[in-house]
Parts: C-alpha cells; structure tokens; sequence
C-alpha cells in the first residue's frame, strides 16, 4: 500500500473529481470505490443498496476497497461513509495517506442536486435533515485523516492542487517507491 493516497469524506465533497485530478498529476492510478463497485456488480451502487440493503452494500465495498488498496500507489476516492465502517481506515496500513476533503451539508446537497447521481440515503422527505445528521455522525471517522482539506467554494483544481501539496509535505509516503527524477 505505500504511496496510496485514500480520499475520504462527505457525499458531493468532490473526491471523485479531485481524486482523478491528482492521480493525473502525480502519474498514479486512479480508482472510484463506487465504480469499481458498480463495473464488478454489475449494476449501480443505489441499485444494490436498495435491492440488497445498507449492510450487503458494505460488505460489497470493503472487500472491493481491501482489493484496490492492496496494489498499492494509486488513488483511490471512497463513498461517503467507508470511512465511518468500523476497521477500514484501520487495514490501511502505515503506507497510506487520507485526506479528508471537507464539505458542508448544504454544499454537498447543492452538488448532488447538479449531479446525475442518485443517492439512495438522500432518497427522504427531508434530505438536508439527513445529510446533516449523516455527517455529525461521520466527522469523528473522517477526521481521523492524515490531513483535511476544505472544498467550500474551491474548483476541484485548486482542492487537487491543495491535495497534492498536502502530500508532497509527507513526501516519505506519497515518494515511497517511486522513481526518481
């Protein structure tokens, strides 16, 4: 797992976009947990947790994400609550960087609502009631992260640029194994 960079955070705070934008740079696999999840089951990630429910959907996400993370040297971007599943941020192992990108809830609920994605626990009367609610609960996991970076009113390039910077000041990590140049 050395020199494997794991976003975490809140639904809608960019990690799928920012994470694709720092693997670019840094000349590293990327991986989106949910989409991983998706191409290998064949179906979209709401589909499974609504078919199958919240618990087999996790079940499905840590396996996925014990695989991606054992190549090592990638990016990976998790879902919004990997995090907060007791003993995954623990099986990362001392090779790994997380970085909590930061969001509020209104923010995060206004990108879901620009996005074409569905989010099956936003699926209630009142959505921002729930993203509230589900994101005091998560903070105390997310901010067990390396670092944390804020995406509030920042495009996905200037957070991927913040991300990049933040790793290059734990550069025995983010450097481990890679070729000099």
């Amino acid at each position: 797992m050395d020199g494997t960079v794991v976003l975490i955070g809140f639904m809608g705070a960019g990690k799928s976009t920012v994470g694709a934008l720092v693997a670019r740079e840094a000349d590293r696999p990327f991986y989106d947990l949910d989409s991983e999840i998706e191409r290998r089951e064949g179906t979209p990630v709401a589909s499974i947790v609504r078919d199958r429910g919240l618990a087999a959907f996790r079940r499905v996400e840590a396996a996925v994400a014990r695989e991606l993370m054992a190549r090592g040297r990638a990016v990976i971007a998790t879902g919004g609550g990997w995090a907060a599943e007791p003993g995954n941020l623990d099986r990362l192992g001392a090779g790994a960087t997380t970085v909590w990108l930061r969001v509020g809830a209104r923010t995060a609920l206004e990108r879901i609502a620009a996005s074409d994605d569905i989010r099956p626990l936003l699926e209630v009367p009142d959505p921002r009631a729930v993203a509230e609610s589900l994101l005091r609960e998560r903070t105390s996991w997310y901010a067990q992260a390396h670092t944390a970076i804020d995406t509030e009113g920042k495009s996905p390039r200037a957070v991927a640029r913040e991300v990049l910077a933040s790793l290059e000041t734990d550069s025995w990590k983010w450097n481990q194994g890679r070729d000099p140049k």
